[in-house]
C-alpha cells in the first residue's frame, strides 16, 4: 500500500511539473501575440504550422519611411453619347404598337361622361427577337380626355396602360432575353459568339 501511495505522489509531481511548463509556454506565446506595442507582429514558428506572415514583413525595416499618399481621382460618370441606340437599330424594320383603353372603359371617373382620344405619347423602343429575324417595335399609348370636364373648367385625362419592360431603359424585349438565356445557359454559347450572330441577322 505505501508503494502505491509513493507512485501516486510521483505521478502528481510529474503532472504538476507538466502543468507549470505548459503555463509558461502559454504565457510566452500570449506575450508574443499580444504583448508587443509595434504594429508589426513577430512571426511565431510553431512546428507543424505555417507562418501567417510573409518574409517581407518579418525582415522589414521598422524605421523605413511610409510612402506618400497618392491622390485618387474621383469616379466620373460614364459620358452618354446621344444617337448610339438609334444607330444600332437604324437598319431593322420597325412597327408601331398602340396601346388603347377599351371602349367600355372610356368613361370619365369624375362625371361619368364618354372620353375621346386627344393624343398619343411615345413610351419606349425595344428590339423584339423573332428567330432568324429582328424587328423594332415602338410602343405608344393613347391619351383620352373628357370633354364635359374640360367645358366645366376641370379637365380630366387618362392614358392607356402599357406592359412593363422586362429590363428598364433597355432595347431588349422578353423574346430577346429568352433567346439570349436559352443560348447561354442551355446551349452553352459564349456571349461573344452570340454577339456575332446578332450582327449577322
Amino acid at each position: 500500500m505505501p508503494d502505491i501511495e509513493q507512485e501516486y505522489k510521483k505521478q502528481i509531481k510529474e503532472l504538476e511539473q507538466q502543468i507549470r511548463l505548459l503555463k509558461e509556454q502559454v504565457d510566452f506565446l500570449t506575450r508574443k501575440l499580444y504583448g508587443t506595442k509595434s504594429e508589426k507582429t513577430s512571426a511565431l514558428e510553431i512546428e507543424g504550422q505555417m507562418s501567417l506572415f510573409n518574409e517581407i514583413e518579418t525582415c522589414a525595416d521598422p524605421k523605413a519611411q511610409e510612402p506618400d499618399p497618392v491622390a485618387v481621382e474621383k469616379h466620373l460618370r460614364k459620358r452618354k453619347y446621344t444617337g448610339q441606340r438609334e444607330k444600332l437599330i437604324k437598319d431593322i424594320p420597325r412597327s408601331k404598337v398602340l396601346h388603347t383603353i377599351d371602349e367600355r372603359e372610356q368613361i370619365c371617373e369624375r362625371c361619368g361622361g364618354t372620353m375621346v382620344k386627344v393624343g398619343e405619347e411615345f413610351v419606349r423602343t425595344e428590339v423584339q427577337f423573332i428567330p432568324a429575324s429582328l424587328k423594332v417595335i415602338d410602343h405608344y399609348r393613347e391619351t383620352y380626355g373628357c370633354r364635359a370636364c374640360r367645358k366645366n373648367g376641370t379637365p380630366y385625362m387618362e392614358k392607356s396602360p402599357v406592359p412593363y419592360s422586362p429590363v428598364m431603359h433597355s432595347l431588349a424585349s422578353a423574346s430577346t432575353i429568352a433567346w439570349l438565356i436559352h443560348q447561354k445557359f442551355e446551349l452553352g454559347i459564349p456571349l461573344y459568339r452570340q454577339e456575332k450572330e446578332w450582327e449577322a441577322l
